[in-house]
């Protein structure tokens, strides 16, 4: 596990009471051909926050025009390495 082994310091380099809440999560179950791959997600405690520190509920994403508008994002257009349209 790639960072299976991380403990969080502070600035005197003593060990954080309590460690940051994580999960172990696994990527691949062992049946697809690929090498089963597993780390630790660090996201399990995280609140989104104003810029006043008040809890906020995070927004979808929405993609923007080069001027902020929002926009409808267009599919997905394969291209080759000149920037050409590939079709199937």
């Amino acid at each position: 596990m790639a960072n299976s082994n991380y403990v969080r310091h502070d600035t005197t380099n003593t060990a954080d009471n309590p460690q940051p809440t994580s999960t172990t999560v696994t990527h691949f179950n062992g049946t697809e051909g690929w090498t089963q791959r597993q780390w630790k997600d660090f996201n399990g405690n995280y609140q989104a926050r104003n810029s006043d520190n008040t809890t906020r509920t995070p927004g979808t994403y929405q993609a923007r025009n080069s001027d902020n508008t929002t926009k409808t994002p267009s599919s997905y257009q394969r291209r080759d390495k000149d920037n050409n349209v590939v079709s199937a």
